[in-house]
């Protein structure tokens, strides 16, 4: 808020004047905050906070779908560039099939060539001969017929050529089949990537709808909430038209609406188990010097737990109307006593609790009381008995 600001800077001047004055018995401060209104302020801030996460949610959820689009593209380039090579390869092997039989014909043919030269006769090894002549049996093999040798070579050159574009055939084919497996392992990520943003997509989706539905609760209850605070605006001006005050009001409260019974004394030590048993019970751990401070600050640990000017009354000063819907029966004998500070304490407590602490006791304090200088003193108490504590396991306040 606004006034927090200044209210902090202000903090370590007064720190001096609260640590002198622990000892000295405090004036009980009125508890100013409604209880409806410091709910408002929550969800307030709430669903602020809420709409801040859905905005944050949808951006992430927009860059994933980009994400996702740019992979889902690579895939289907992978895939089309996949079947592409396939069907070169599956041609490249037609290809070479067509190839390999004209081979196998061409030489067969000049085979029939050399037998022909001997008149029909049978040439024992003329296969081992061709291939002989085109290199593929440790080099050109002698032949001692010159006409055989003629026919041989006749068909050299148109063979070797064959055999070339073979090779030739083969390495591209080799290389496409390498480029396919490439392609393949790329397809393989590719898809493994998309899964995973598929896979975000739909959490940020599930988790868009949680936040959704958190913020369309927290509004309708924010709504409700508001219409008490209507109603109960309406009621007191109602009261204040028949000449009854704002302290009026509370005080009727109090005699009417909510237990407000005298109890007996307790001493100090008894206060500061309840401030610590309240602390862990609510979240704040062994961080009870807070929660002591606003007693100390309210009623001086009980000794002025009379009506205050606006008609806060008890240990912890809540306004009767506030204590309507914050009370708390903190030592289980089924009613929750404004004046006990054995319900009082685990209430304001739980008050904090709601208002930010232990997060922000500033935040928190400050839905306990709207006002800076109040939030100032209570810190500053509170860094006083941490301090007189010598504990640094929490802290500081200041």
């Amino acid at each position: 808020m606004e006034g927090g600001v200044s209210g902090r800077a202000r903090i370590c001047v007064l720190l001096g004047f609260l640590l002198l004055g622990l000892a000295l018995p405090g004036a009980a401060v009125a508890q100013t905050a409604e209880g409806t209104s410091g709910k408002i302020t929550i969800l307030e801030t709430r669903v602020e906070e809420q709409d801040a996460l859905l905005e944050e949610q949808i951006g992430d959820i927009s860059a994933v779908g980009a994400d996702l689009e740019e992979a889902q593209a690579r895939v289907d380039g992978a895939e089309a560039r996949s079947v592409e090579l396939g069907e070169q390869t599956r041609t490249l092997e037609r290809e070479l099939e067509v190839r390999r039989e004209s081979f196998e014909a061409a030489k067969a043919g000049y085979e029939e060539k050399a037998r022909a030269a001997y008149k029909g006769g049978e040439l024992e090894g003329i296969s081992f001969l061709l291939d002989g002549l085109l290199g593929s049996a440790g080099g050109a093999v002698g032949i001692a017929d010159p006409r055989v040798t003629g026919i041989l070579l006749e068909g050299r050159e148109s063979l070797e050529a064959y055999l070339e574009s073979e090779r030739i055939l083969k390495n591209t084919s080799r290389q496409i089949s390498q480029k396919k497996q490439d392609y393949e392992a790329a397809l393989k990520e590719e898809r493994s990537r998309t899964a995973e943003l598929r896979r975000s997509e739909e959490a940020l989706q599930e988790s868009i709808a949680q936040v959704s539905s958190n913020r369309a609760q927290t509004a309708a209850r924010l709504q409700e909430l508001r219409a008490e605070e209507r109603a109960r605006i309406l009621q007191q001006r109602a009261a204040t038209r028949v000449g009854e005050t704002g302290r009026d009001y509370e005080e009727r409260i109090a005699r009417e609406e909510i237990v407000a019974d005298p109890v007996e004394p307790i001493s100090n030590k008894g206060y500061r188990k309840l401030y610590k048993k309240a602390a862990k019970q609510y979240g704040f751990g062994e961080d009870w010097y807070v929660l002591a401070a606003v007693g100390k600050v309210e009623s001086n640990h009980g000794e002025s737990m009379g009506s205050s000017g606006a008609g806060a009354m008890g240990p912890m000063q809540f306004l009767p109307s506030t204590w309507e819907t914050a009370g708390v029966d903190g030592d289980g004998d089924g009613e929750a006593n404004i004046m006990d500070p054995r319900d009082a304490i685990p209430a304001a407590a739980h008050y904090l609790e709601m208002g930010g602490a232990p997060e922000d006791w500033y935040a928190a304090l400050f839905t306990y009381n709207h006002t800076d200088w109040y939030v100032v003193k209570v810190l500053g108490v509170a860094e006083g008995y941490r301090r007189l504590a010598d504990d640094d396991t929490v802290g500081p306040y200041v």
